[in-house]
This record gives structure tokens, C-alpha cells and sequence, in this order.
């Protein structure tokens, strides 16, 4: 399986467990590791062929900015089921960061699902024509 990385993406949104928490947005930085096949790109040379990760930065920073979750844990899980539903990839590992959360540290939460585990099955835009 092949990798894409997508480190230190920076959105703000609302998030937090504390009612103070929602009055404004808070910063927050997602890693991304996305698995992926690249066999077809090596021969096309086209992006088609490619996961398109400005398009899915784009798409989870949307995802981020009008959500409202008290967890990160369910800001993970609506990430995922974004990425699983509109990008063609095996599998994600997803970290993000809150790092105003805590005066002495940086806390963060990680996770790892593939697409079987998230049971979303993928139709690529060629296999549907």
C-alpha cells in the first residue's frame, strides 16, 4: 500500500467539552497518513489517478470549521466518515492536536481505521461510468 502524508493541517473551530470553549474558534493540527495505490500514476502521470490531497485538506477543513463537538474523538469519527465517503483510500491514520487545551502539554488523539472497518464501500467515478 502506498502513503500519503498530510502533517500539521491548521484549522480552527468550535470544539470543547466547557462551555467557555464555544464561544470561539480554537486552533487545532491534524496529521494525516492516508493508504492509497499509486501503480496507475506511475505509468499516467495524471492526477486523476492520484489522491488529490489539497482537494481532502480542503474538504476536512470544511468538515472542521462547521462542526460543533464537544470530543475530538468525534470530530475524529466525522473525519473519517468524510475522507472513507469522498476519497479513494484503504485506510487513515488521523491525529489531531488541541494545543490551547492544557497550559503544561499538548493533548492529541489518534486513531486508525481502514475502509473495511469502517464498512464504506468506494465507486470510483471510472468503475460507475
Amino acid at each position: 500500500m502506498d502513503m500519503v502524508r498530510i502533517d500539521n493541517l491548521y484549522v480552527e473551530t468550535i470544539i470543547g467539552f466547557y462551555h467557555w470553549e464555544h464561544e470561539e474558534p480554537q486552533p487545532l493540527h491534524i496529521d494525516l497518513e492516508l493508504g492509497t495505490n499509486f501503480s496507475d500514476a506511475f505509468v499516467s502521470d495524471d492526477l486523476s489517478d492520484v489522491l488529490d490531497y489539497a482537494a481532502l485538506s480542503r474538504r476536512v477543513k470544511q468538515c472542521c470549521q462547521q462542526s460543533r463537538f464537544h470530543l475530538l474523538e468525534a470530530l475524529c469519527g466525522r473525519i473519517l466518515t468524510l475522507i472513507f465517503t469522498e476519497f479513494a483510500v484503504q485506510s487513515v491514520r488521523l491525529e489531531i492536536r488541541k494545543p490551547h487545551a492544557l497550559r503544561n502539554g499538548i493533548p492529541s488523539v489518534e486513531c486508525y481505521r481502514t475502509r473495511e472497518q469502517m464498512g464504506i464501500c468506494w465507486r470510483s467515478e471510472k468503475e460507475s461510468a
